[in-house]
């Protein structure tokens, strides 16, 4: 037998979710599920995404995003070489 559940979407179910919180009274329940809601997004947050070539450590998704961030900035600001300067830049090694 298939439950409810299952045959619920990602939308469905969030929206179940929202109105039975929105029927909860109970102060302290409602900080546990933030408490449990709030430990789950940091820890996507923290998720390993890879390791470094270089050392094999972890790496974490916010970690990149940071470093994705840094690099378009630094190609905002113009630093960077063009594909001429880089050729130019191996005809010399």
């Amino acid at each position: 037998m298939i439950t409810k559940q299952m045959l619920m979407s990602a939308v469905e179910i969030r929206a179940e979710i929202q109105s039975y919180l929105e029927q909860v009274k109970d102060e302290r329940f409602l900080k546990v599920v933030h408490s449990m809601l709030d430990t789950y997004v940091k820890e996507q947050e923290n998720e390993i995404v890879g390791y470094r070539t270089s050392t094999h450590e972890p790496v974490y998704k916010n970690e990149l995003a940071a470093e994705l961030d840094a690099a378009v900035a630094a190609v905002e600001a113009g630093d960077f070489i063009t594909l001429e300067e880089l050729q130019a830049e191996v005809e010399k090694w």
